[in-house]
């Protein structure tokens, strides 16, 4: 199978994004009403960057990723941290590699439009199994940090060990 990684650079981008996400956003596993989940899944669009993974036989969406550079805390004026709000594959797409992809495609497209972006930096929720799989392999990345905050996980990586991480899983794709 063939994939796109689209940045959204135009409206039709920007609506494609969010109606993918809207309509998926029971299954990105995130624990909050609904008003806050529109929040996290379209800030992207204001302050970030944001990304649509399409198959190129069907042409249809398979995925969306989006980010904002810097944090609400310090009005996002601290760019050199990379918040992911979401990242988001349809099930039938997940462990096939493309995750993997996926990733490497969005962090290249962040390097580009933000070369000062040092690390990244996620929620999870601790409950969440398939995230908890995925987010093992990465304590072994220098500098990788998890941190518990209340019911949720606070993840960060430095940006080139991720990067890193994810060109070297493109090349030697596990089975």
């Amino acid at each position: 199978m063939s994939f796109l990684f689209r940045p959204c650079r135009f409206e039709m981008d920007y609506e494609a994004y969010a109606r993918f996400l809207l309509e998926h956003h029971a299954s990105l596993n995130l624990p909050y009403p609904f008003a806050m989940k529109l929040a996290f899944m379209c800030s992207p669009l204001q302050f970030g960057r944001t990304m649509l993974v399409l198959d190129e036989g069907s042409y249809e969406y398979v995925g969306a990723a989006g980010c904002v550079y810097g944090t609400g805390e310090h009005d996002y004026e601290d760019r050199h941290r990379c918040q992911i709000e979401v990242a988001f594959l349809l099930e039938a797409y997940r462990s096939t590699g493309l995750f993997a992809r996926a990733m490497a495609a969005f962090l290249g497209q962040i390097q580009a439009d933000n070369p000062d972006v040092e690390t990244i930096q996620f929620w999870a929720s601790p409950e969440h199994a398939e995230l908890q799989k995925l987010v093992s392999r990465w304590r072994s990345l220098p500098g990788f940090e998890e941190t518990v905050v209340g019911d949720r996980m606070f993840y960060t990586i430095p940006f080139i060990e991720l990067l890193a991480y994810a060109e070297q899983r493109t090349k030697n794709p596990r089975p």
